[in-house]
C-alpha cells in the first residue's frame, strides 16, 4: 500500500488499539520499524497528530494474519477537509464573498514555508532514533518558535495526504455552523408563495430521520427521487389530499402530525447520503472490493520498498501509424514507460508523434497516479484483475536528459514530484532498468525501408498498452529473488513481486486524487458550448451529468475550459464551478463506435479537411442556385423571380374564384388521365 494508506485493527494488534484509524507513513529496513500516524479531531477542539511506531516484523505479522486491514474508504486529504475532496482547491479563493484580509492560499503558502526545512530533510527525521524528538527540534530551530504539535501536525500532515500543499488548509469552512434541528418549532427557509410565510413544519431530529428511513424503505433501482417522497407521504407520513378554494390540491396529514415538503425531503436524504450512494440505490452500480490475502516476504538489500526507485524513459514503435486522411502516414508513436526497479513492473505509459514531447511524460505520469482500469478504460481496453495494479506517484524518479526532456518539462514535474536524478542523454546503461524491458528490432542492412501500420494512433497506442500488461505478467524477474524460504511460492513475474511487496505495506507512492491528476497532467483545452453539449474540433460529447451540472442554464456561456489526453480524446474532463466532469464523446448518428477513438492529431485532421470541404461547399451551393435560374429562364422564357410588387391584398372575386376552379379540374384531370395511361 502506498503512503497515507487508512488502516485499522478490527481486533486490535499488540500497541495498534482497534477503534483509530491509522495511516501508513513510512517502513524502513534499515531500523526494522514500521511508523504510523493518528489524528484526534474532534468539533472545537485542536487538532493533533501523533507518530506510532511499530516493529517491523510484528507489524508484518499482522498484515499476513488479517489482523491488520485496508480501511474501505480511503482519504487523499485530511478528514478535517474531506468535504473538499475532489474539488480544486487552487481556486478556492475565487469563491470567497467579500474581502478577506489573508487568502487561503497565503495561508497554506506560509505554513508550507514554516515545515519546509523539515520536509526536505524528511527522510533523514523518520530514520531517526526518535522521530517525534527530530520534528520537536524543528519546531525549535524556526526563525520563530514554533509550537510542537502544531509543527508536528503540519509536517506529517503533508508527508501523508501526497505532499499537497492544500492539505494544510486550515478547516474554517467548519466555523460558524449552526444547527436548524436544534428548533425544531421554527420554519426556516422561503415562505410559500401560495400559503403563507409560516406553511409546513420545522425540521426536527425526529422528521429527519423518518425521512431518511422512509427514503431506504421505498429507495429501488428505476424509481425517482420524486416518486419516492410521494410514496412516503403515503405510508410513512399518512398524508392525504386537500382541495383547495380555486380547485387546487395540496397535502395534509390525518393525525395532525409533522411531514416534510418535498425541498425538506431531499435535503436530509442527501445529509445522509452521498450523490454516489443515491445514484447507487436509484440506479445501480457495481461495487468491487479489493481485500488484502495472505502473503510472505522479506525485504531486499539497497531498494527494499516499491516506488522507492522508478527510471523513466522513451522508445519508437517500429511501424508507423495510419492517418486518418485516406492514404496518409503519421509519424513513428514515440512511447514513454515508468518502470519500478525493485518489482520490474511497468508503472505508467505515455504517448506523442515523432519525438519525446511534453504531452508523452505528462500522460504517462497521469497513467501512473491514477487507478489502471480507469486509464485502459479511457482507451477501450478491459482489465482484468490484478493485470496491472500500481496506482500513485513516486517520491523521486529518473528521467532521461533528452530530446523530451525540456527545461518547462523538469520545471513542471519538480512542482509536482523531487526528480532525484538525471541521467546523461543516450546513456541507456544510467537507466538499465528500463531501456532492457523496451521491444528491440532486428537491424536490417541496404536500402531503407519502413513498416506501414494498419493500425491507427490509438490502436497503435493498445497495442503499446496491452505490450506493458503482458510484460507485468510474463516477464521473468527470478534474478531479483533472493534464495529465502518465504519468498518460494511468489510468482517471478512484475505482478508477482509487486504483489508480495505491496501487501507487506512496502509502498511509498505518493497518493493524489484523481481530479488532481487530471489538472496537473493533462492538457488544458477550450470547449464549446452548444444547446445538444460540447464540442473539440467538431466533436460532440455529452453525459447527463454535464446537464445535471446547470452548465446549459448558464446564460450567455459558449464557452467552458476542461482538460483532454493528446492521445485518446473518447473521454474528456469539464470544469464547472471548481469541479471536474468526466464526459464521453458521442455519435451524431448511429455508426461505428471505434470511429470515437481518436487522437487531437487526428481531430485536427479531420477539422482542416472539414474546413476545405465547407469552402467548397458553399461555392457549390451558390453555383447549384445559379444554374437553377438560368434553367428556368431557359425553359420558360422568363425571369426566375418575374413580378412586380403591389400595395394592399390580391383582390378576390367571382372572376378569379372561376379560373381557379378550372385549374384545379384541369390538373385532376390531367392526373387521372395518368393512372389510365
Amino acid at each position: 500500500m502506498k503512503i497515507g494508506a487508512k488502516i485499522h485493527a478490527p481486533e486490535g494488534w499488540k500497541s495498534i488499539c482497534k477503534e483509530i484509524e491509522y495511516y501508513f507513513l513510512n517502513s524502513d529496513s534499515n531500523s526494522r520499524r514500521v511508523l504510523l500516524v493518528f489524528f484526534e479531531y474532534a468539533e472545537k477542539k485542536a487538532i493533533k497528530a501523533s507518530l506510532v511506531s511499530v516493529n517491523q516484523q510484528t507489524f508484518e505479522a499482522g498484515v499476513k494474519q488479517n489482523s491488520i486491514l485496508m480501511c474501505e474508504t480511503q482519504n487523499t486529504l485530511p478528514p478535517w477537509l474531506e468535504k473538499f475532496e475532489g474539488y480544486d482547491l487552487s481556486r478556492i479563493d475565487d469563491y470567497r464573498t467579500g474581502k478577506p484580509k489573508v487568502s487561503h492560499s497565503t495561508r497554506v503558502t506560509e505554513r508550507f514555508k514554516i515545515i519546509t526545512e523539515a520536509v526536505t530533510n524528511s527522510a533523514e527525521i523518520l530514520k531517526a532514533k526518535s522521530p517525534q524528538e527530530e520534528i520537536s527540534r524543528y519546531a525549535q530551530r524556526c526563525e520563530t518558535s514554533q509550537n510542537i504539535s502544531r509543527y508536528t501536525l503540519w509536517f506529517l500532515t503533508y508527508l501523508i495526504f501526497g505532499r499537497n500543499i492544500w492539505s494544510l488548509l486550515p478547516p474554517f469552512h467548519n466555523s460558524g455552523n449552526w444547527n436548524r434541528l436544534k428548533h425544531p418549532d421554527t420554519k426556516f427557509g422561503a415562505p410559500s408563495k401560495s400559503q403563507g410565510r409560516n406553511y409546513g413544519y420545522g425540521m426536527s431530529t425526529d422528521l429527519a430521520k423518518r425521512c431518511v428511513d422512509s427514503f431506504d424503505n421505498l429507495a429501488v433501482l428505476g424509481k425517482s427521487m420524486v416518486s419516492i417522497y410521494r410514496g412516503a407521504m403515503v405510508k410513512y407520513f399518512n398524508c392525504h389530499l386537500s382541495i383547495q378554494k380555486k380547485g387546487m390540491k395540496i397535502l395534509i396529514s390525518k393525525n395532525e402530525s409533522a411531514f416534510p415538503t418535498y425541498d425538506q425531503f431531499r435535503y436530509q436524504v442527501k445529509k445522509a447520503y452521498s450523490q454516489e450512494q443515491i445514484q447507487i440505490k436509484i440506479y445501480g452500480e457495481v461495487r468491487v472490493r479489493t481485500k488484502l490475502s495472505n502473503s510472505k516476504g522479506r525485504f531486499s538489500e539497497e531498494i527494499s520498498n516499491l516506488y522507492e526507485r522508478v527510471e523513466v524513459d522513451g522508445y519508437y514503435t517500429s511501424d508507423f501509424p495510419r492517418g486518418y486522411v485516406e492514404g496518409s502516414t503519421l509519424p513513428p508513436l514515440c512511447v514513454v514507460v515508468g518502470r519500478d526497479l525493485l518489482s520490474g513492473s511497468k508503472l505508467g505509459i505515455g504517448f506523442s508523434f515523432g519525438e519525446e514531447r511534453l504531452t508523452a511524460y505528462r500522460m504517462m505520469l497521469f497513467s501512473m497516479a491514477i487507478p489502471k482500469h480507469a486509464f485502459c478504460r479511457y482507451f477501450g481496453i478491459s482489465l482484468k484483475e490484478n493485470e496491472w495494479m500500481s496506482e500513485g506517484l513516486p517520491p523521486h524518479f529518473t528521467v532521461d536528459r533528452g530530446p523530451g526532456s525540456s527545461k518547462d518539462l523538469i520545471e513542471r514535474l519538480e512542482k509536482i514530484i523531487p526528480i532525484k536524478d538525471m541521467s546523461p542523454s543516450y546513456s541507456g546503461q544510467s537507466k538499465a532498468t528500463v531501456e532492457s524491458s523496451h521491444p528491440r528490432d532486428i537491424s536490417i542492412e541496404g536500402q531503407p525501408t519502413y513498416v506501414e501500420s494498419g493500425l491507427t494512433p490509438v490502436q497503435l497506442a493498445r497495442r503499446e498498452i496491452r505490450r506493458l500488461i503482458t510484460f507485468n505478467e510474463s516477464a521473468n524477474m527470478e534474478d531479483r529473488i533472493d534464495p529465502d524460504s518465504e519468498m518460494i511460492d511468489v510468482t517471478p513475474s512484475p505482478n508477482g513481486l509487486w504483489k508480495h511487496y505491496d501487501q507487506l505495506y512496502r509502498n511509498d507512492a505518493q497518493p493524489i486524487s484523481f481530479d488532481d491528476a487530471v489538472r496537473a497532467f493533462l492538457s488544458p483545452v477550450e470547449f464549446t458550448v452548444k444547446e445538444d453539449g460540447i464540442y473539440l474540433l467538431g466533436r460532440l460529447y455529452f453525459s447527463e451529468s454535464l446537464r445535471e451540472s446547470g452548465l446549459f442554464d448558464m446564460p450567455g456561456v459558449t464557452k467552458v475550459s476542461g482538460y483532454m489526453m493528446d492521445m485518446c480524446t473518447r473521454y474528456i474532463w469539464v470544469d464547472v464551478s471548481g469541479r471536474l466532469i468526466e464526459v464521453p464523446a458521442m455519435l451524431r448518428i448511429r455508426g461505428d463506435s471505434e470511429t470515437l477513438f481518436t487522437s487531437i492529431d487526428e481531430l485536427n485532421d479531420w477539422n482542416q479537411n472539414r474546413k476545405i470541404v465547407q469552402s467548397a461547399f458553399r461555392l457549390h451551393a451558390h453555383a447549384v442556385h445559379v444554374d437553377a435560374q438560368v434553367r428556368f429562364e431557359e425553359d420558360v422564357g422568363k425571369d426566375y423571380e418575374g413580378g412586380s410588387r403591389k400595395k394592399g391584398r390580391p383582390v378576390k372575386n367571382d372572376k378569379s374564384r372561376q379560373e381557379t376552379n378550372e385549374v384545379i379540374h384541369s390538373a385532376s384531370t390531367n392526373l387521372r388521365r395518368s393512372r389510365v395511361a
